[in-house]
């Protein structure tokens, strides 16, 4: 029975991610740590969502924005391997309810029209840099990510393509680091592959549902989803 509710949230978490660019690890973490715990589910999280996001990559890759992804990422890749290893010290519970009423805010803000980030270098940098530290840490900053790549007002594909090509390099580091702090074994290795085989059957269904969305819609469907999973990840987080 534990295996069947992984393979269909998996294949849920990864529709959602794919056609909004995050929510994956929003929603495999709760049901994760029902079974495992979360000293194991954020490993098992990161290595499943590792392959759901390369797949991604891979299927829009001629779409793919390289230049402002390579901006990103120069503050993610370091910020997340801190804040993988910050994984190990800080308390779970308490950080993620953080993470998820901040996340709450500032889709609210960017909803309202109240928060405009400018499309710039600086803005990929200052958006990597928290993305890699809140992703090390607990694996669930999908919504950061996005609102950054979404400064770049690109097309559907494109955003979810360039989206998950960094978030692909943030997971392989997080996966490196949590192999030297000897967080993974086989087991985690194993259930975050079966977990990634349901997540890329997702992504290509909600992939080519996206393709010709309109983009204004898109993004307030973006900042919707957004709240509602914050939300749900909270109060999850509480119960």
């Amino acid at each position: 029975m534990m295996y069947i509710v992984l393979v269909v949230v998996g294949f849920l978490a990864g529709f959602l991610s794919s056609a909004v660019g995050f929510g994956g690890g929003m929603v495999l973490l709760p049901v994760i740590t029902y079974f495992f715990g979360i000293e194991v589910a954020v490993p098992i999280s990161t290595i499943a969502q590792l392959l759901s996001n390369a797949s991604r990559a891979a299927l829009g890759w001629k779409e793919i924005m390289w230049k402002p992804t390579m901006w990103f990422l120069a503050t993610a890749v370091p910020l997340s391997a801190l804040g993988a290893y910050g994984f190990s010290i800080a308390p779970k519970h308490l950080m993620t309810g953080i993470v998820a009423l901040a996340l709450i805010v500032f889709a609210l803000l960017k909803l309202r029209g109240k928060i405009r980030l400018k499309k710039r270098p600086a803005t990929m940098l200052v958006g990597g840099a928290i993305t890699g530290f809140v992703n090390g840490l607990l694996s669930i900053s999908g919504p950061l990510s996005s609102a950054t790549f979404l400064t770049l007002d690109l097309s559907p594909v494109s955003y979810i393509a360039s989206e998950a090509t960094a978030a692909t390099v943030m997971h392989i580091v997080k996966t490196l680091v949590y192999g030297k702090l000897n967080l993974v074994n086989t087991q985690i290795l194993l259930t975050g592959l079966f977990i990634a085989s349901a997540m890329i059957a997702g992504n290509y269904l909600a992939l080519k549902s996206i393709k010709d969305i309109n983009r204004k819609k898109y993004q307030k469907l973006v900042a919707g989803c957004m709240i509602a999973l914050s939300a749900y990840l909270f109060i999850s987080n509480m119960i």
